[in-house]
């Protein structure tokens, strides 16, 4: 909106608004003055000639509690919620793409269809995302049993940079998508077209509704064909009985496999579907183990990225104008509230000139820990070559546009209402102090500013209130000492391995503080440590292809080269990103045990995978030249 006055709502400062549905607006919005805070978010927020409906209001932040507990890279994060000025609100996760819907009409606009590959991908994160709600437990180990009940290509949403994410578990939305309330079907009866069968009955539903939902996204995306179309009537009664034109009378080359996995999600009686969304996942990727290529975020992104290249300029050149808006206002207005919050950082960093800069980079780029692949590949490759006399390093194989995945996005413990603080006493029958309730607010406030050493001091002194808090304080206590020790990485070693493994006393099955605990230890060339904490990273996190990885590179260290190439081999398994990497070292641990005739065959997938892996063509041109001089 063109008119639109940039305003304040608490620390939060609207830039422009989005969207505005039956119940809520939307908007764009950024807290200035926090140091190094350098995302845009979004603030949900009731209509003001329904801010006096308590009702509405009392909904409203439950669903957001609900909401505030969902911690998963496929989900909307919620980072905080609550009532200022009588106005109820819900802060979010600012996601800068477009949703499924979009990309379908776009995809077909530009006839430019989404790859089976991709279809499966997708599928697979948002299966990712839904088994892990569905088994989500509340703080005495007890299910919550949610159920989205409403996915759709709306609810879908992808990145530019290829991450896939599950909108409205309740209350999250998409910019570009209007409110309905859940129990209104539209007069299109679109919303009723990706229900359950059981679901339009008004029966009792459970998970396996949410499976139906995402066999119907899965028709969609590979036959590019709506599934249930009709009037209200005609649709509600092929739901009722799942009828539909069978898959592979639209499109004749689909996989058996993907054939089965749709008529398995899609079966009518719910006891012949897949019971749980892990199930679903593990067929998805017994899928997309059969192509050449695995399909990866950066790919996906690269389509969207293609698809909507006239949109992205367009959008990042709107978010400068409001930017720019902001310090003009501070400008002319040096004196007011925003202006003062939005001029400088504490150390002096003018904070809107690093969230411009931010927003010009490619996402993630400035967001590497002292765990990130590029560090990890760095001293892999150099110990190697040293070792075990390989060529060359091969980070730089790729060229300047390659960027290293980050390690997986841990759970990351947000501000919350102080409600959801006292609800948990509640059910624990513990009655805290206005002041513990008081520091464990400061406390997570200042690890959402990632002032982690005054997050620290505060978590600390809530430990020596009493036991009142200690378990729910436990996870982003540990996340603050985890967030702290990377900063201290490089310059105290000593301290760094204090914090890290205070970090996992308190929290013994936190990955991320086992990792970094791993990777500081293979620094310091403390392999039995580096091992051990890696092995518990394994039990955590079975998928962890980071972690075989770096335990690939201490066995080759040591010599024990059939450890190494089995460790190499998982994770070639899991097709990284970093697949050619990884093809490369397990060729030169092969060779090492004379296998040539097998190094080869992974030198040559890794060039394959990557043209410019100089590396793997060096090392593939010895290999051949020693095998010629032999002859």
């Amino acid at each position: 909106m063109k008119n639109f006055q940039q305003q304040l709502l608490g620390k939060y400062v609207l830039l422009d608004k989005l969207t505005e549905g039956n119940m809520a607006e939307i908007y764009r919005a950024i807290i200035p003055g926090i140091q190094e805070f350098n995302e845009l978010i979004a603030i949900k927020k009731i209509l003001p000639n329904l801010a006096d409906d308590e009702d509405l209001a009392e909904n409203f932040i439950n669903a957001a509690k609900l909401a505030a507990l969902l911690h998963h890279q496929n989900i909307v994060q919620i980072y905080d919620f609550g009532c200022i000025d009588e106005s109820c609100f819900i802060a979010m996760e600012f996601l800068s793409g477009k949703d499924y819907h979009q990309i379908f009409l776009k995809s077909g606009e530009k006839k430019n269809p989404l790859e089976l590959s991709f279809a499966l991908f997708i599928l697979s994160r948002i299966c990712g995302g839904l088994d892990y709600a569905h088994k989500l437990k509340d703080f005495q180990g007890k299910s919550l049993q949610i159920v989205h009940k409403n996915i759709n290509p709306r609810n879908i949403f992808i990145t530019y940079d290829g991450e896939v994410k599950i909108l409205d578990f309740g209350i999250a939305i998409t910019p570009n998508q209007a409110i309905i309330p859940k129990n209104k079907t539209d007069g299109s009866g679109s919303k009723m077209a990706y229900m359950s069968p059981e679901q339009v009955s008004d029966e009792a539903i459970d998970l396996r509704s949410d499976i139906f939902a995402c066999g119907i996204l899965l028709y969609e995306m590979v036959t590019g064909k709506r599934m249930f179309v009709g009037d209200p009537k005609q649709i509600f009664a092929l739901v009722k009985e799942a009828k539909f034109i069978r898959p592979e009378e639209i499109r004749n080359d689909l996989p058996e496999k993907v054939i089965n996995i749709l008529y398995r999600s899609l079966a009518k009686n719910p006891n012949d579907r897949y019971q749980n969304c892990s199930n679903m996942l593990a067929d998805i990727e017994e899928c997309l183990q059969q192509f050449n290529e695995h399909p990866t975020a950066a790919d996906l992104s690269k389509y969207m990225k293609t698809l909507f290249a006239e949109e992205i300029v367009f959008e990042q050149e709107h978010v400068g104008e409001l930017i720019n808006g902001i310090e003009d206002n501070a400008k002319t207005n040096g004196s007011s509230h925003l202006a003062m919050e939005t001029k400088m950082t504490t150390e002096g960093k003018p904070s809107l000139d690093y969230l411009k800069d931010t927003i010009k980079k490619e996402p993630h780029d400035n967001q590497y820990s002292i765990s990130s692949k590029k560090t990890v590949y760095t001293g892999i490759a150099v110990a190697i070559t040293v070792i075990i006399a390989l060529v060359t390093t091969f980070v730089g194989s790729k060229n300047e546009a390659y960027h290293p995945p980050l390690i997986k996005n841990f759970e990351n413990s947000m501000i919350v209402d102080q409600e959801r603080t006292v609800a948990f006493q509640e059910s624990k029958n513990i009655s805290p102090t206005i002041s513990e309730r008081e520091i464990y607010r400061e406390a997570m406030g200042a690890l959402a500013a990632e002032h982690y050493a005054e997050s620290i001091k505060k978590f600390e002194v809530l430990q020596q209130l009493g036991d009142n808090m200690h378990e729910e304080s436990a996870k982003p206590y540990a996340q603050a000492l985890i967030a702290y020790a990377k900063k201290l990485a490089k310059n105290d070693a000593q301290n760094t391995l204090n914090l890290l493994t205070k970090a996992v006393k308190i929290d013994p099955v936190n990955e991320e503080g086992h990792f970094q605990l791993a990777m500081l230890f293979l620094r310091q060339k403390d392999f039995a440590h580096a091992i051990t904490n890696f092995e518990k990273v394994i039990e955590l996190n079975p998928k962890s292809a980071d972690t075989f990885f770096n335990l690939g590179f201490i066995y080759a260290v040591e010599k024990n080269y059939i450890k190494s190439e089995e460790m190499y081999k998982r994770v070639i398994k899991f097709s990284p990103d970093y697949l050619d990497e990884a093809l490369f070292n397990l060729a030169v641990i092969q060779n090492k045990q004379g296998k040539n005739v097998d190094a080869v065959a992974n030198l040559e997938q890794a060039i394959a995978l990557n043209h410019d892996n100089a590396p793997a063509q060096k090392y593939l041109r010895k290999i051949r030249n020693n095998s010629g001089e032999q002859k």
